[in-house]
Formats: C-alpha cells, structure tokens, sequence
C-alpha cells in the first residue's frame, strides 16, 4: 500500500502527518510526503530552506515509526492540488492525507482549496485533518513535538520524559551535548534548567534557531533571574516546584507560539501568586521601570 501526504510544513501539516503515520503503521504502507513548490524566480530561498526542514521532520517522524518514506519538494508549475493529484496518479497513490485550516466563507471564495480540488479530482480516498486552535487540548498540542531538555540532575530529566511521554525528547547533562544536538536537530521547544548547564548560554543559540525556551529552575528561582529570563528572550520561566504541571506550561507556550506571539501566553498570570509568596511582598518594586513596561505589553 501507498500513501501520499501533502505537506507544507506548520501545525496542519504535523496532524496530516500524524494522522498518515498511524494510517500506515496499521496497513504496512510506504509513506510519500510532498511539498508543492511554484518554483522559478516565485521562490524565495527562505521559503525553500524552510521547505527543506520541514521534510525533514517528516522523515524522522516516519523513520521512528519504523516505516519506509520517501520526501521530495516537488517543482513541476503547478498548483498544489494539481500537483499532488498528478503525483498520485504517477505513483498509483492508495490514500492520500491533507490538512485544512479553518477558513471563513470569504476566504474560501476568494482563495479555493487545494483540499477540496484533490477530494474532488484524485484517483483514490482522501482524509482531510481539520487544524483548529481553539478545540486543541494540552495533549493534543503536545503530540509528536521535538523538544531538547537541558539538565544536569538525571531525576529531574527522568521526570520529565514521564511527564511528556506523548513527545519525542533529546536530552543533555551539559552545555557542550545541548549545543551539539541542537546543530544536528529541529526542535519544537526547549527546556533548560539554568544553574549546572550555562542555561542562558543555550538560550541564547535556541533564540538564533527561532525555538520557543522554557526555564526550569529551582537553584536560580529568584527575582533577578526571573527578570534575566525574559529579557534574554525565553518564553516562559517556571519553578520545579510546577514540574508536575509542566505539560500544561509547555502546551501554553506552543499554543502562544502558533497564535504568533514570542512569550508570556499565560504562565505568568498563573504563577505570580507563587512568585508573590516565594520572593516577598513588593518583590517588584526593585524593578519598577521593568515591570510596568513587561504589565504594558503583556499585562500584570
């Protein structure tokens, strides 16, 4: 059996590949994973760059699932549902997996859809996967992510591969193995404890790779470092005393990260009471200037 799936990276992609990836573990079928490409000077190279990364998520998505694959940016002129219903035809395509976003009666109007072109001219079934935001759950948001986790206390790792079983995880005890792993993968998120492994350091090259970071600490839980965090750039700072909410607190970030937003989402709000008992009353008022212009932004 062969399946086709259409895939032009971002979270409609993922569940499309997700979906196809359980699909063809239950029938033994060989995946082709397709990025239509316009090609010709309509390309930009960041937009080829970022094609090229995102088939390779695909590839070890299906490789760690044991199954064969076969990824290819195809560059023929055509549209994409042109494109992937010939590709179909070609390769005598058993299946074929998409994945839509929600779109209004005007958009779909004005812009068609490669979903319904495919549904309505391939040679074989169609399963369209559906992305909307707003009706996802933690887990279902935290399901295939690549995530790096960055602690030098093997418990404390351990914990964390339990807490976030439905997630594939890279782990480092060092600043050295989290730098080697993160020039030789893609990652969804970051967690990285700050004390033991130069954790602002590893922040600094997650920030270059555009990948969302969460602080974990329990030596470094103080007002300063809380502030250090967010000015160097991570998305949430969480004590360990949360760990065993750390799924919810890993969901948040992604889910602030889909909406197009670089941080705070609703950690914050959600921990100040503890930050409020832990550091004191008026713990704020040292940093006045900082944290009316942080209350500003992302409000307090």
């Amino acid at each position: 059996m062969k399946i086709l799936v259409g895939y032009n990276g971002g979270e409609v992609g993922r569940m499309a590949l997700s979906m196809a990836r359980d699909y063809a573990q239950l029938n033994n079928a060989f995946v082709y994973i397709v990025t239509s490409m316009e090609g010709g000077a309509s390309e930009k190279k960041s937009d080829i760059e970022q094609a090229e990364v995102g088939l390779k998520y695909a590839k070890q998505l299906m490789e760690r699932a044991g199954l064969e694959c076969d990824t290819q940016q195809s560059v023929r002129g055509l549209s994409p549902g042109e494109d992937l219903v010939q590709f179909a035809k070609e390769n005598k395509i058993h299946h074929i997996f998409l994945g839509i976003k929600k779109k209004s009666r005007a958009q779909k109007a004005i812009l068609g859809s490669t979903a319904r072109f495919v549904i309505l001219k391939a040679p074989c079934p169609v399963t369209t996967i559906r992305f909307e935001l707003e009706s996802l759950s933690s887990e279902n948001l935290l399901n295939d992510r690549n995530i790096l986790v960055v602690d030098d206390e093997p418990d404390i790792i351990e914990t964390i591969e339990e807490l976030l079983d439905v997630c594939t995880l890279d782990t480092a005890n060092t600043f050295e193995e989290a730098k080697k792993l993160l020039n030789k993968n893609t990652y969804d998120l970051a967690i990285l404890d700050i004390m033991g492994v130069s954790g602002y350091d590893i922040l600094a090259l997650t920030n270059k790779k555009k990948i969302p970071a969460l602080m974990l600490t329990a030596h470094a839980l103080t007002p300063a470092n809380l502030k250090e965090s967010i000015e160097k750039g991570a998305d949430s700072y969480i004590p360990k005393d949360e760990l065993a909410n750390l799924g919810d607190h890993v969901a948040d970030v992604i889910r602030t990260r889909i909406e197009g937003k670089t941080g705070y989402g609703s950690w914050f709000s959600k921990l100040q009471p503890f930050f409020d008992k832990t550091f004191g009353a008026g713990w704020r008022d040292k940093d006045r200037n900082f944290w009316n212009t942080f209350d500003d932004k992302y409000g307090g």
